[in-house]
């Protein structure tokens, strides 16, 4: 965490990452929602980002409806990213069978 001077100036070559900064961050070194400190989600939220998120379930990064495999060094850029359909993800059905029949 960056502090001002007396001034309130911030110190020379520094000032706070911006939420765009700290969102490429979580692209590349992609993290579970639980594991983001709440200080870079506060930011993010303020500032209308909505942060890529691990999914452990697909072993990919998931932003802006695209999905990028992940490996044991992050992201992997090498792959496009695909479109995420949600009529294709696990759970959907059942997810729509609680709601149609409360099962």
């Amino acid at each position: 965490m960056l502090e001002r001077d007396a001034q309130g100036n911030w110190p020379p070559g520094g000032q706070p990452a911006g939420a765009q900064t700290w969102a490429q961050q979580l692209l590349a070194f992609p993290r579970l929602l639980s594991n983001i400190p709440g200080s870079m989600l506060e930011i993010l939220r303020t500032e209308g980002v909505t942060p890529p998120i691990y999914n452990p379930e697909s072993a990919s990064v998931d932003w802006k409806n695209r999905r990028r495999p992940v490996t044991e060094r992050g992201t992997d850029f090498t792959v496009e990213p695909t479109v995420i359909d949600p009529s294709l993800e696990p759970g959907v059905f059942a997810k729509i069978s609680k709601k149609l029949f409360g099962a």
